[in-house]
């Protein structure tokens, strides 16, 4: 197990201290948004749950691809919210105030302090700990929420209200009541946006409730009580019918896989915000499974790439060594194996190869492929030449790549 990325007082994640290949990767993605790293890469709170106790083991305790896989999560959700403002809003200048509710300890702030003055940004959270560490790390406004939704106390309405990953672990009762009280936190010209778990995320074995939200009583918090926050699983129907039941009937829509790696995201627009032409794609994934090295010296690459956006589809996959364009991967047909890490997909998945010569496959060289599609979104992959630092999809692939011909690691 590696622990490099730790601080030497074993509390928080200094990205000062991973490996320089993963810094590598993470300066290198960061500046393909045009983020500022040393504002964006500050250390991370050591009790940030979502990233010790999920992120984290999620990766076998590897705290170099956790740390970048926690940066990539980011942006990709970055993408998503970028969206909505460019389409409803005009541009994040545009905006008075932005709401960022169960927000931990900031992940998403990071990218919005890219965009948004920290004036014009609120953050709230259960834990009361977490929205002040916020308000002292970034300076932004912050207010403390609560397990029920009538005990929490804030006046202001905003823009954008995003919940990201809360409405994916609520009980049926307290998803109705928390929709309506952050409905009264949207202002007239405002969006309400979130994300669920829809029914093809069961697991296995389980059937949708009739009532249309099972709920199971785990999660990956350690503190939260579970009659309050577990695991739940909707149809489309049981949001809808609960988003019809908020004052004035909004309009809203649902971008199937519209977030992170497998949850449906939704828009729920105030009276005078026009959500009728919003267009949400998923930013592509892909990864890299194998490494061969040849015997003329070449290294060939393979591995598999995804459009989860309905009628979009992956263009291409360049190649980049060291930043320098080097080449496109050629399409090897579709990868039906990998469909099961995203049920019900609306495209399939394809697999892709290319070979590089020894010349241009130098021993700790940054490797970056680029999954361009037409939905205008371009999905990232890194890994250091040639073998060692791949990284891919957190769903299967989690080690480090493996050299299928040699055995280096």
């Amino acid at each position: 197990m590696k622990f490099w990325g730790r601080t030497q007082s074993g509390g928080g994640l200094d990205f000062d201290r991973l490996d320089p290949a993963f810094r590598g990767f993470i300066d290198a993605q960061l500046a393909l948004y045009g983020f500022d790293r040393k504002a964006f890469c500050r250390p991370i709170a050591p009790a940030d749950e979502m990233f010790f106790k999920a992120i984290l083991p999620n990766y076998e305790h590897d705290t170099n691809i956790a740390a970048f896989k926690y940066v990539e999560s980011t942006v990709r959700t970055f993408d998503a919210y970028d969206q909505v403002v460019r389409q409803v809003f005009g541009g994040f200048g545009r905006l008075e105030s932005v709401l960022d509710f169960a927000s931990g300890y900031g992940r998403l702030t990071r990218a919005l302090l890219q965009k948004v003055p920290k004036e014009r940004i609120w953050v709230s959270d259960i834990y009361a700990e977490a929205v002040a560490w916020q308000a002292r790390t970034f300076g932004v406004h912050a207010f403390p929420s609560a397990a029920a939704p009538d005990l929490v106390q804030h006046a202001r309405t905003h823009d954008v209200v995003w919940v990201g990953s809360m409405f994916s672990h609520l009980p049926a009762d307290l998803f109705h009541a928390w929709l309506g009280k952050l409905w009264s936190f949207v202002g007239p010209r405002g969006v309400l946006a979130f994300s669920v778990h829809d029914e093809t995320l069961l697991p296995e074995r389980e059937s949708i409730d009739p009532s249309g939200l099972s709920y199971f009583r785990f999660s990956e918090s350690g503190s939260l009580d579970h009659d309050i926050y577990g695991m739940s699983y909707v149809t489309q129907g049981f949001v809808g019918e609960a988003i019809s039941r908020l004052p004035g009937t909004p309009r809203h829509k649902r971008f199937f896989k519209g977030l992170y790696e497998n949850q449906d995201l939704y828009v729920v627009a105030g009276p005078e915000a026009d959500i009728s032409a919003l267009r949400v794609a998923s930013t592509p994934m892909g990864g890299i499974e194998r490494a061969a090295h040849l015997t003329n010296g070449d290294v060939e690459f393979s591995g598999w790439a995804i459009e989860r956006t309905p009628g979009e589809q992956i263009t291409g996959v360049r190649v980049h060594v060291d930043g320098a364009a080097v080449g496109v991967a050629t399409p090897e047909g579709e990868r039906p194996d990998v469909l099961q890490h995203f049920p019900r997909s609306a495209n399939p998945a394809t697999g892709w190869r290319f070979r590089l010569s020894h010349a241009l496959a130098p021993a700790g060289a940054q490797l970056r492929l680029e999954l361009d599609s037409t939905s205008g979104l371009k999905g990232q992959i890194f890994a250091r030449m040639p073998d060692a630092a791949a990284l891919t999809y957190s769903g299967w692939s989690r080690r480090a790549l493996k050299d299928q011909a040699t055995g280096l690691s």
